[in-house]
């Protein structure tokens, strides 16, 4: 069982956040959008959870979703880290809230999204049965 849920949190992890460049960029003539509603986080969700991924549940589905799109909201100028990779390990913290635990791969990305992560709002909490801890992979796309 404990490894059926590592198994998951792992794949939910390196499948979530592929970063694929359609982050929104942060200039002087692109402002930081506000963090993500509720009702937008769960309609982008829903959108991407028609059909979830094998093993996956539709309710693990909207979770991860949820996470990737909050996470990737907040991820500007992704085009500069093109090619590079970061390994992150993330925890839900007792004020709701994700900790970066550590981090390996690119320094420049690797500071990027552990910002990214730590400072982004409204992202929502594990569900039962995902652990806590999980590991997130951030490839960003050019």
């Amino acid at each position: 069982m404990r490894s059926a849920k590592r198994n998951k949190s792992l794949i939910g992890g390196v499948l979530m956040l592929s970063l694929a460049g359609c982050q929104m960029p942060d200039s002087p003539r692109h402002p930081k959008l506000p963090p993500p509603g509720d009702r937008e986080i769960q309609a982008n969700a829903e959108k991407a959870c028609v059909k979830p991924a094998a093993g996956f549940t539709h309710s693990d589905c909207l979770y991860f979703a949820a996470l990737q799109y909050g996470i990737q909201r907040n991820f500007y100028d992704s085009e500069q880290y093109a090619g590079r990779e970061c390994i992150l390990t993330i925890r839900y913290n007792e004020k709701g809230h994700y900790d970066v635990q550590s981090t390996s791969g690119d320094e420049r990305l690797c500071k990027k999204a552990w910002s990214t992560v730590s400072s982004a709002e409204n992202l929502p909490p594990p569900p039962p049965g995902i652990p806590k801890s999980m590991i997130l992979d951030f490839k960003p796309g050019g």
